[in-house]
């Protein structure tokens, strides 16, 4: 090869390695396990989801049953027991549909979303019952708010009583402005509560007492409502096996990709 060309070749060569010399390095490539923590971390993040709050209504209307059907006269109330004795010892309140003989004198005025109850002794043939003669009697039912956000609880409630009113209690709580010693079979009492429940049981009580122990019975429309957190949902054993081959799938790309 003539001088010449031997030189003009080595000049070449001295540029090129100037260019690669200068130029800036590559920034160096994530491993490829470090890309796929954050999807694994996803992966099992689902495994374990936590549902939304739910708003919920217990209904505590009496006469009904637990589709909140009306029941018919002489059923025995599903939810709702009573006390004749102090509140000693309850059992099943019985139903008065309308036209039921213990109904009278504006008690006929309730609305039809709920029903009468009495003591279990009252009958389709005449007006008395076993309220005795000032003595009071208590209608109690119980409501569970386990798993509820008690921050959102409440109670709407209206009330009637044949013949005086004693109060609805919450919890052995007297309800604020619930009437004491008032008559109370031809209007409903409106009350309203948002604080008093329990994480779990609660227990609603009505009290009331006859004047002459005819025509007696408590009428209660109303509800609870509130939000409803259902547990954290545990997979079933079907998803862990689904979950653990989606992770080795993924780590074995990821090995293959740093080979």
């Amino acid at each position: 090869m003539p001088h010449t060309a031997q030189v003009w070749l080595l000049r070449a060569k001295g540029v090129a390695d100037g260019a690669r010399a200068a130029a800036p390095p590559s920034p160096p490539r994530s491993p490829p396990t470090s890309r796929i923590r954050p999807l694994a971390g996803a992966l099992v993040a689902l495994a374990l989801v936590a549902a939304p709050a739910d708003a919920q209504v217990i209904s505590l209307n009496t006469g009904v049953d637990a589709g909140g059907n009306l029941l018919a006269s002489q059923a025995l109330d599903p939810f709702w027991t009573i006390s004749l004795y102090g509140g000693a010892t309850f059992t099943a309140a019985r139903v008065a549909a309308p036209g039921h003989p213990i109904i009278c004198c504006g008690m006929e005025s309730a609305p039809n979303t709920a029903r009468w109850i009495s003591d279990p002794s009252i009958q389709l043939t005449g007006t008395g019952t076993s309220w005795g003669v000032g003595r009071t009697v208590y209608a109690r039912r119980t409501f569970d708010l386990s798993g509820y956000t008690l921050s959102s609880v409440s109670l709407d409630l209206a009330w009637r009583v044949a013949d005086v009113r004693w109060g609805v209690y919450l919890n052995g709580v007297l309800l604020p402005s619930s009437q004491i010693g008032n008559f109370g079979f031809s209007f409903g009492e409106q009350l309203q509560a948002t604080s008093g429940f329990n994480q779990g049981l609660n227990t609603l009580e009505l009290r009331g007492s006859s004047v002459n122990s005819i025509y007696d019975g408590f009428w209660l429309g109303g509800a609870v409502r509130g939000d409803y957190v259902p547990p954290t949902t545990v997979p079933e054993p079907s998803t862990y096996v689904l979950l653990g081959t989606g992770l080795a799938g993924v780590f074995a790309v990821a090995r293959r990709r740093r080979a």
